[in-house]
C-alpha cells in the first residue's frame, strides 16, 4: 500500500490530499454493521486501563543485514505484542509520516520501529510512539555495534520465556540529572516496559534489560559538542537464582543473552506541547462504567459464586403436572343412581349396573 501510494503521489496536484489521507478518513468513519464488528471497534476505543501496547517493526526501501537482525531481535523482545513486516516499504518518517501513521492505525500499534540504510545514514533505526494514530515523538539512532541474540544462545543458559516481564535498569546518574536523558528514559520505559503490573514475584523475574549512557554530549545541539557523541548502550541478561551461603535470599546470577547494541542518537522529534498534554490527560471514570457486583465471590478454582435473596415459598401451592397414572389406588369411583353393590372395580360396576337395568 505504501509503495503504490508513493508512486502515484507525483501525478497529483499539491492541493489534492494523498491517498493515505483518504484511507485514514475511511477508517475513522467506519461503522460496524454486525455484533462482531462492534466488539472489534470497542476493543480499539479509549479505555481507563489501557491494553498492552503493540509494536510495529518494518523496513524501509533499503536496509542492511545489521538492521534486519536488530529488528528481528526487537520483535522477539516485544512478543507477543508485536508485528514484524519483512517486506520493504517506501516510507520516510521524517519527510512524510502519514504512511507510517496509516500502518500503525491499520495494525492497532502505538509503538513502531523502522529500519533503513543509506550512504548518508548507515544502519539507521527509528523508534517512536503514537497517540490517537498520530506520531507523538521519534528518536533516530545509528547502530554502531550490534550482536544478535543468536550468538548468545549457547552461553545464555536457557534464556527466558517470551512473555516474562523484563526489569529495566538505567545505569548512571545522567538519567536523573540531564533533561534529555530523562525524556529518553520515559521513552524507553514505554517502549520496552511491556504490560503494567502492580507487583512481580522474585521467582518470576527472568530477564533484565540494562541501559547505560554517559552524560557527556547531552544538552547540546544535535550531534553533540566538541566531537562527543550521544551513545546509549543496550544489554539484556537472563536471571538465574542459585543457592547462596545466606539463608535470607538466593544468589542472583546474570548471563548475557543478547542483543548487545550500541546506539548513537542522530535526530530527535519531541512531542508537540498540545498533543503531549492531550496524551497525558487521564479521563475521569464515566457513569457507564460497570459497578461492583454485590454478593458475588470467586472460588479457588476460578468459579463465580453468588447469593440470591428470594421470598419464602409455599411448596404446597406450587402448580405441578397431575397425571392419571399417579392417582391413588384402591378407592372406588363415585356411583350414580340405584346401581349395584360397591367395593368393586370400574368394570364390575358397569356390569352390575347393566344387569340391574334388565
Amino acid at each position: 500500500l505504501a509503495t503504490r501510494a508513493t508512486s502515484t503521489r507525483t501525478h497529483r496536484s499539491a492541493a489534492e490530499p494523498p491517498p493515505h489521507h483518504l484511507s485514514l478518513m475511511s477508517l475513522e468513519s467506519r461503522r460496524a454493521k454486525s455484533a462482531r464488528g462492534r466488539r472489534f471497534l470497542a476493543q480499539r476505543e479509549p479505555k481507563l486501563v489501557e491494553n498492552p501496547r503493540t509494536a510495529l517493526l518494518a523496513r524501509g526501501q533499503k536496509s542492511s543485514a545489521v538492521v534486519n537482525e536488530l529488528l528481528t531481535d526487537l520483535f522477539c523482545l516485544k512478543k507477543p505484542h508485536a508485528k514484524h513486516f519483512r517486506r520493504h516499504n517506501a516510507v520516510h518518517p521524517w519527510e512524510d509520516a502519514t504512511p507510517l501513521e496509516f500502518l500503525c492505525q491499520k495494525n492497532d500499534a502505538s509503538l513502531f520501529g523502522f529500519g533503513t540504510h543509506s550512504k548518508k545514514r548507515p544502519h539507521n533505526l527509528v523508534l517512536g510512539r503514537c497517540f490517537d494514530h498520530r506520531i507523538l515523538d521519534m528518536y533516530e539512532f545509528g547502530v554502531e555495534a550490534s550482536a544478535a541474540m543468536a550468538g548468545f544462545a549457547r552461553g545464555a543458559g536457557g534464556g527466558a520465556s517470551g512473555e516474562a516481564k523484563p526489569l529495566l535498569q538505567f545505569n548512571g546518574d545522567g538519567w536523573e540529572n540531564v533533561v534529555e536523558l530523562k525524556e529518553l528514559r520515559a521513552f524507553l520505559l514505554d517502549w520496552f516496559g511491556g504490560k503494567p503490573a502492580e507487583a512481580i514475584a522474585p521467582l518470576a523475574l527472568e530477564r533484565v534489560i540494562a541501559f547505560s549512557a554517559s552524560p557527556e554530549g547531552w544538552g547540546a545541539a544535535d550531534g553533540g559538542s566538541g566531537g562527543s557523541r550521544r551513545i546509549v548502550r543496550l544489554r539484556q541478561y537472563s536471571v538465574k537464582l542459585q543457592k547462596s551461603a545466606e539463608a535470607t535470599a538466593p544468589h542472583v546470577a546474570l548471563r548475557e543473552m543478547g542483543p548487545r547494541v550500541d546506539l548513537v542518537v542522530r535526530r530527535v522529534q519531541r512531542p508537540a506541547p498540545d498533543l503531549l498534554r492531550e496524551a497525558m490527560r487521564q479521563p475521569a471514570a464515566s457513569s457507564a462504567a460497570p459497578k461492583k457486583a454485590r454478593n458475588v465471590s470467586h472460588s479457588k478454582l476460578g468459579g463465580r459464586e453468588g447469593r440470591l435473596h428470594l421470598p419464602k415459598q409455599d411448596l404446597s401451592q406450587m402448580p405441578t403436572a397431575r397425571m392419571k397414572g399417579l392417582g391413588k389406588r384402591g378407592v372406588a369411583p363415585k356411583q350414580g343412581g340405584g346401581g349395584g353393590g360397591g367395593g368393586g372395580g370400574g368394570k364390575r360396576h358397569k356390569a352390575a349396573a347393566g344387569g340391574g337395568g334388565e
